[in-house]
């Protein structure tokens, strides 16, 4: 899952594979700007076959917590 996550990230903005952890931050770490978070959160959806509320994603602080919440929906 990491490294889907990780495919996406860098398809949406200028960062290297390398640079993305579990405990890296959406905002901080990576540069994610609220519209690069609408693209990665688009594709997320996407790839996996869920559906990810603004609200929820917003809340969402690390790359872990991403796929810790989507390991818990339903698909």
């Amino acid at each position: 899952m990491l490294e889907k996550i990780k495919d996406i990230i860098c398809n949406c903005v200028d960062v290297e594979p390398d640079e993305i952890t579990d405990q890296s931050k959406l905002l901080g770490d990576l540069g994610l700007c609220s519209l690069d978070l609408v693209m990665v959160s688009v594709e997320i959806e996407k790839e996996f076959g869920v559906s990810i509320s603004a609200k929820a994603f917003a809340s969402i602080k690390t790359i872990g917590g991403l796929m810790e919440y989507i390991s818990a929906l339903p698909k």
